[in-house]
């Protein structure tokens, strides 16, 4: 399966209140495998499920992935993993929160799973620890549209999209 499809087949998965596990024992125990603790926030947790789970050769994962979107992003470009400003399907999305213009370490990640043909600025992502009203702060794994938004001067802004393969030589 491909990226975007293995964080399709988990959509509507739910936290229990205040980060504390999850409502169905099979996700729970595969998040906690992948490093999930008791109170952390999770998105970037899923995506690191999401990736093994579409492209488990790749060795690359393990030490990439960090509980912190920011810390990912970095992580993944420092290795030389492809990092664009233009979405595309089963690529990483990594936003990065901003206050007045000025970066902070917290963000948000998710998986794209679909590009508008006619404006390849708006995609659609699964997202892992996202609400009804699609910030970083949630419960449920949903997918969400966004709009490609470099000018965000408080709020997530996007750092980038990733992409991560099974080829890409390893350190």
């Amino acid at each position: 399966m491909r990226p975007h499809e293995v964080a399709i087949k988990y959509l509507g998965q739910t936290e229990k209140a205040g980060n504390m596990g999850f409502n169905d024992g099979a996700f729970e125990e595969k998040m906690r495998a992948v490093g999930f603790q008791d109170s952390h926030a999770w998105c970037a947790y899923f995506s690191e499920l999401v990736f093994k789970e579409a492209i488990p050769d790749n060795q690359d994962l393990d030490r990439l992935f960090s509980a912190s979107a920011v810390q990912t992003f970095e992580n993944f470009a420092k290795a030389g993993y492809p990092v664009s400003m233009q979405p595309a399907i089963d690529t990483l999305v990594v936003w990065q929160s901003h206050k007045e213009g000025l970066p902070l370490r917290t963000g948000h990640v998710g998986v794209v799973c679909s590009v508008n043909e006619k404006d390849i600025g708006v995609f659609e992502s699964v997202e892992g620890n996202t609400n009804d009203k699609g910030g970083r702060e949630g419960y449920i794994v949903a997918r969400r549209p966004h709009r490609v938004n470099p000018g965000v001067q408080t709020g997530l802004r996007i750092l980038g999209f990733i992409t991560i393969k099974s080829d890409v030589p390893h350190e």
